[in-house]
Order: C-alpha cells, then sequence, then structure tokens
C-alpha cells in the first residue's frame, strides 16, 4: 500500500506542476478563444451582408429589365388606341395600358426600395470591413502571444506528461478513478499531507487514531471533511531516501 501511496502522491506531484505551467498562460486561451469567435461571427456576418448587396443588385437589374419591356408594350397599347374602331376595344385596350403602368410602377417603387438597401448595405460593409481588420489583427496578436507562452514551456510539458503517463501505468484502475474523481471535485488537488495533525486540504484537525492510521500507510484514508486523500509525506520522504 506505501507504493500505491507513493505513486498517488508522485501522480499529484506532477498534475500540479502541469497546472503552474497550464496557468502561466493565464486567462489568453480564453481570450484567443473569444476573439476568434468575433472575428469569425464578423466575418460570417460580413460575407452574408456581401451576399445580399449582390442579390439585391440582381434583383434590380431584372425589374429594370422588366420595366424596358414593360415600356415597349405601353408605347404598343399607345399606337393600338389610334387604330381602335369602337368603345368596346378602346376600354380593353386602355385597360391593358393602365395595367402595364401600375406594374412600372411597383417596378420603378422596388427598384427605389433596392437602391436604399444598396447603399445601406455598401455602408455596413464598408465599416464592418475596417471592423474585421481590427478584429483580425487582435486575434492574431494575442494567439501569437498564447503561442509564445506554450513554446516557452513545451519541452517540460511533454516531459511532465510523459512522466505522467508512467506514473498512471504503474496505478492500479479502481485508484486512479478514485484519484481523478477526487481532482475532478477539489480543483485538482485529490492528495494531501497531514500538516501540524490536520488535513492539507481543508485543514480540519485530525484525531489521533486517524492520525496514527495514515502515518502507518496501510490502507488508504480520506478526510472525512473534504474527502481527499490523506498521506504522511515525512515517511514518504524517508521511504525514499
Amino acid at each position: 500500500m506505501e507504493e500505491v501511496l507513493k505513486r498517488l502522491v508522485e501522480l499529484q506531484k506532477v498534475d500540479l506542476d502541469l497546472h503552474k505551467l497550464e496557468s502561466t498562460r493565464g486567462d489568453l486561451p480564453q481570450q484567443v478563444n473569444h476573439l476568434e469567435k468575433r472575428f469569425k461571427a464578423a466575418r460570417e456576418e460580413y460575407e452574408q451582408k456581401k451576399q445580399l448587396l449582390l442579390e439585391y443588385q440582381k434583383e434590380r437589374n431584372l425589374l429594370e429589365m422588366e420595366i424596358k419591356g414593360l415600356k415597349e408594350k405601353e408605347n404598343k397599347y399607345k399606337d393600338q388606341l389610334y387604330q381602335v374602331k369602337n368603345n368596346r376595344e378602346y376600354d380593353a385596350v386602355t385597360m391593358e395600358l393602365e395595367s402595364v403602368r401600375n406594374s412600372v410602377r411597383k417596378a420603378e417603387d422596388r427598384i427605389l426600395e433596392l437602391m436604399t438597401l444598396e447603399e445601406e448595405t455598401d455602408q455596413f460593409l464598408q465599416t464592418q470591413q475596417e471592423k474585421l481588420a481590427g478584429f483580425e489583427k487582435e486575434y492574431q496578436q494575442r494567439k501569437k502571444e498564447l503561442e509564445d507562452r506554450i513554446a516557452e514551456t513545451e519541452k517540460d510539458e511533454i516531459y511532465l506528461k510523459d512522466q505522467r503517463d508512467k506514473i498512471i501505468r504503474r496505478i492500479d484502475p479502481r485508484n486512479l478513478s478514485v484519484y481523478k474523481r477526487i481532482a475532478g471535485a477539489k480543483n485538482g488537488l485529490a492528495v494531501v499531507p497531514v500538516v501540524r495533525n490536520a488535513c492539507g486540504g481543508c485543514f480540519k484537525t485530525l484525531p489521533p487514531q486517524k492520525i496514527l492510521e495514515i502515518r502507518n500507510m496501510q490502507s488508504i484514508r480520506f478526510c472525512e471533511v473534504c474527502g481527499r486523500i490523506l498521506v504522511w509525506e515525512d515517511r514518504l520522504t524517508e521511504e525514499e531516501h
């Protein structure tokens, strides 16, 4: 059981060292992630508006072609007015002429709307393009800063992860599962030493019998308050020497 406890202590030390390395990056990873999302969202909105502008322009061009055809019809009906032979024919041509003119008015109104939409969208694109440049610049700067910090600790991190893998292979799966569960619930701190007759995690004073059991290292003992694994670190140090 002493060997089991030694391995758990070793694992805890390696995990704490890894946590220290990660903490040197501060909240940079979160910043980079946030800036990347902001940049991508702005770029996506820009592309959507750009596509919308093309659709407005396409619709306007089609309407202009439609108006051209309607004008030709209008001129044809105007000519027919001079060729009608009775009131019935005159009314029929007049009705067709008015229908064409209504279609022209609707198309022209829609073109005016589209021109306004095009102008607004174009202004948005110009402003958004400037924002995008700023967003991308800030994102790339923070990303580079994070990459530099990772590079500074990369060798140490690789070494520690290698050590961690070696230690884990020497720990029984059940004990490893217990360690992971406690570490996950206690901010990474699963194994703590007895400090001045108290738990090194929550500082709850331990009864003498409990301390004796921990010191004997014949079984894994847990703090009854915080649930962490308790070890007698002096004993482990003596064994190593």
